[in-house]
């Protein structure tokens, strides 16, 4: 189990407040224009918790409070998780594409600065950019919409001063890992939940 630690900074959570919409119409390959994913490495590793009691735990829990404070100042509006490995940064999707695209909109670029600015400060290591779609539509097209939205975030990186030398791994996980439900309890659409799934993660070494 890992241990996270979510910071929901700015005006309430960019995710939830996604508007709804589904990843099931097909996709306009000229005009997406990203391409198939390469160099789709593995994500961060999920590390135990390490927790513990007396003088250890409470070293660790410091050091994690620490790492959390010293964001702060950088993440306004972004929704981050920091693992014992990792900081995970979750960009919601409908904030940088259109419905069903997967080329940038003139608005994402406000959400990819925030996150470059944590990439400048991020300890030396591989930087993992991972597509995830909501459960609506085709699992083979989610894969490829997925794969293509986290290659045009990763392109743009590779473009600002201070980002474009690191590496990046460039990969799509589709609709098989939500971190929301995309249906309610009694089986009826969860739009906000489908939102909070629709997003590319950007995964930092610690």
């Amino acid at each position: 189990m890992m241990r996270l630690v979510s910071l929901p900074v700015g005006a309430a959570l960019l995710a939830a407040c996604s508007p709804g919409g589904r990843d099931d119409a097909p996709v306009d390959e000229a005009a997406a224009g990203a391409g198939a994913a390469s160099g789709a490495g593995p994500a961060a590793t999920e590390a135990p918790p390490a927790g513990g009691s007396g003088a250890d735990g409470a070293a660790t829990r410091s050091a994690m409070t620490g790492t959390v404070s010293d964001l702060k100042g950088d993440v306004s509006g972004l929704n981050i998780r920091v693992t014992d490995t990792a900081t995970i940064v979750d960009l919601p999707a409908d904030a940088l594409f259109e419905f069903d695209r997967a080329d940038l909109t003139p608005g994402a670029e406000a959400e990819l600065r925030k996150a470059a600015e944590l990439i400048r400060k991020a300890p030396p290591g591989a930087i993992d950019v991972i597509g995830h779609t909501d459960a609506s539509g085709d699992d083979a097209y989610n894969q490829r919409l997925s794969e293509k939205r986290s290659r045009s975030v990763a392109d743009w990186f590779a473009q600002q001063v201070g980002v474009r030398q690191r590496a990046f791994r460039v990969s799509g996980k589709g609709e098989t890992d939500p971190i929301a439900p995309n249906r309610t309890a009694d089986g009826e659409d969860d739009a906000a939940g489908r939102a909070r799934n629709r997003r590319v993660e950007v995964i930092l070494p610690r």
